[in-house]
């Protein structure tokens, strides 16, 4: 855990700012002249101790607190209504997380996979996630007739019950490559 100060013009898309005692997550950082006044900074952030957006407009040069978060390697469990499961793979000790700390990436993740999380003071900031995932077809139904008007799909089902429309050459037992933002199908492996 380490906190240091920086000037907005350090500022990066992903660093956290601890900014009146929540730390924010800065998801896009934009610059706008002012002509002889200077610049000004518009910071769109993710407040993590409640999951509201938030947005900041401030004079180029201001401080802002950073923090440094600490990353572990965790191996993801399994999931109920409330919460996912991880181990830490260093001292195989077990956290929950809240659902919605993951949000929809969760329905992608396999069992047994390892993701690096990051912590701040013993508190889960964020999972650094992938922008496509390997999932195998587990359920497939035929494709239905006269289906053809634009690219012909049916519908699978995938190893973590994620259902995806897909081509009608992927089969049960094929694993496939799906747009982790999206959530669409990108190709067979």
């Amino acid at each position: 855990m380490i906190r240091h100060m920086a000037m907005t013009d350090n500022l990066v898309k992903g660093i956290y700012l601890m900014i009146d005692g929540n730390i924010h997550l800065v998801v896009e950082r934009k610059y706008k002249t002012q002509g002889r006044q200077g610049g000004l900074i518009i910071l769109e952030m993710k407040n993590l101790s409640n999951g509201h957006n938030v947005s900041k407009t401030v004079k180029a040069g201001t401080k802002f607190e950073t923090v440094t978060p600490e990353h572990k390697e965790m191996q993801y469990l399994y999931k109920d209504d409330e919460s996912c499961y991880f181990m830490d793979t260093g001292s195989f000790e077990t956290i929950a997380v809240a659902a919605d700390f993951v949000g929809d990436y969760a329905q992608f993740m396999k069992e047994g996979d390892k993701y690096v999380v990051q912590f701040y003071e013993n508190k889960p900031l964020s999972i650094r996630t992938n922008p496509t995932v390997e999932l195998k077809v587990t359920e497939s139904v035929d494709a239905v007739r006269g289906n053809t008007a634009n690219a012909a799909t049916k519908l699978v089902t995938t190893e973590t019950g994620y259902r995806v429309a897909v081509p009608l050459f992927v089969n049960q037992g094929d694993t496939i490559y799906i747009n982790t933002e999206t959530g669409e199908y990108t190709g067979r492996v």
